[in-house]
């Protein structure tokens, strides 16, 4: 069965920098995400809802004629990353029902040379996403959540429908950081920021992300 996920070696993106980035189809995101029935940040692009396609059919339409789109691995994209490359960000669009092994496996080879992984999932409740904790963070929705997560040994991510402010705060026994490329900081890019990378300086910080997107408005009432 072909792996359905995408690797490019570069990020052409102001907020990411230049690093090596990955794509799944929505298929491979939990029904427990509730952006998957819309407001998505990914999935509201139509550039992003294009590619999802391309990965999951294998095809493509190149001046209307349907051809076949080959999926890129993970050994080409790093032959080919740029120099200044830091980090690997896992599922810029999508997540990783279906494929945590080989996930995993991924996750591994990035380390040993000498990258750090990035990644988020909805599937955190999963008991298979386990295996995913050393590299990757739950993606909450509100400190519930997070509440949740954390107790199963997750670091974490969470959506605000509105700013707390810049920098770190305290809500309950949890220290938030907002993402600074989100909050204020134009010139920082996650590949010199790398706050969200799961490491023992990093694991007990909850990083807080602004709901963001095309469909931000429509979907505050999905998260608190």
């Amino acid at each position: 069965m072909t792996r359905k996920v995408h690797y490019n070696p570069t990020y052409s993106g102001r907020k990411l920098g230049n690093i090596i980035v990955s794509y799944s189809p929505k298929s491979s995101c939990p029904d427990s995400c509730s952006l998957k029935t819309g407001g998505c940040y990914a999935w509201d692009l139509y550039y992003m809802r294009i590619m999802g396609e391309k990965i999951e059919t294998g095809k493509q339409k190149i001046k209307g004629k349907i051809k076949e789109f080959k999926l890129r691995g993970l050994a080409e994209a790093l032959r080919n990353r740029r120099h200044d490359c830091k980090i690997v960000r896992h599922r810029v669009a999508g997540d990783i029902v279906g494929d945590v092994k080989n996930t995993v496996q991924d996750c591994k080879i990035i380390e040993r040379e000498g990258l750090i992984n990035i990644g988020y999932t909805h599937a955190w409740r999963e008991r298979s996403s386990e295996a995913l904790k050393k590299y990757f963070r739950a993606s909450c929705q509100n400190m519930d959540e997070v509440e949740e997560a954390r107790a199963n040994g997750w670091s974490a991510t969470v959506i605000f429908t509105e700013s707390i402010g810049r920098g770190k705060q305290k809500i309950g026994d949890h220290t938030v950081v907002m993402c600074p490329i989100d909050d204020y900081k134009k010139s920082v890019t996650c590949n010199s920021c790398r706050l969200c990378r799961v490491d023992s300086k990093t694991k007990d910080i909850v990083v807080g992300f602004k709901l963001h997107g095309n469909g931000a408005k429509k979907n505050k009432h999905k998260v608190q």
